[in-house]
């Protein structure tokens, strides 16, 4: 089996656990929340290789002096290495992980407001304080470009009073975000267009190889992979274009 070939089978495996779930829980939505979740972390583990671990919980920076700030907010996906030091504690299907030892965090959400995408973006710079670089918001509804580059400059209004980003906030922001029921996957990119050279959030028509359309949830998975130093998609150049997006600020 293609690496392509493994993403999309858990990509379908992925959406037939939550059709269920809405099949089954249409009068329960915190379940669907929680069937989606589960299932999002079963198909992270099958796809990614030996020496890495998948948990939920709290990422932890003991070499903080103050003892107050070594501690993340509560963490939806959290991948890391399989080491000796990566566990500080562990209780049941929760565990705290050294930030030494994290690869990446995903933000798991249902639907979002733009309280909730602030909360979020709060918990990421926290976990920037912390050491760990690589942030995922991945919702399961729908969002639009205008809507998240609305919310993203806002966030940097009432942190900064401009809505202008520059490199120094590169690092705080996510990786990328993506909404299933959108079928988008916005990665925070290099955009060039005929004038300047832009860093901004893209949404991209790719196709492989075999010139089969790549799916948001095959980008995602593969984005998980290129963090691990695991060669990922092969894509066809020729097929590969900006679908929607926006710029934050000019390089």
């Amino acid at each position: 089996m293609t690496r392509e070939e493994k993403y999309r089978q858990q990509a379908k495996s992925l959406l037939r656990s939550i059709s269920k779930a809405r099949e089954l829980f249409e009068k329960h939505k915190p379940s669907i929340g929680y069937v989606g979740e589960e299932s999002l972390r079963i198909a992270i583990k099958k796809i990614i290789p030996n020496g890495f671990c998948v948990c939920q919980g709290f990422v932890i920076n003991k070499e903080i002096e103050d003892e107050e700030k070594q501690l993340s907010s509560q963490c939806d996906i959290i991948i890391y290495r399989k080491n000796k030091d990566a566990i500080e504690y562990s209780c049941g299907d929760l565990s705290v992980i050294n930030a030494s030892s994290v690869v990446a965090v995903i933000e798991v959400k249902s639907s979002i407001t733009q309280r909730t995408f602030t909360t979020t973006f709060n918990a990421f710079e926290i976990l920037t304080q912390l050491g760990v670089p690589h942030k995922f918001v991945f919702i399961f509804g729908s969002i639009t470009p205008k809507t998240l580059e609305r919310w993203i400059r806002n966030k940097q209004i009432m942190t900064h009073d401009t809505p202008l980003y520059d490199w120094s906030d590169v690092e705080l922001l996510p990786k990328a975000i993506l909404s299933l029921q959108s079928h988008k996957y916005f990665v925070l990119d290099h955009i060039q267009n005929d004038y300047n050279d832009w860093v901004g959030y893209a949404s991209y028509m790719i196709k492989d190889k075999e010139k089969k359309e790549v799916s948001c949830l095959q980008e995602f998975f593969a984005s998980l992979m290129d963090l691990i130093d695991y060669d990922s998609l092969t894509i066809d150049i020729n097929e590969y274009s900006i679908s929607e997006g926006f710029t934050l600020f000019q390089m």
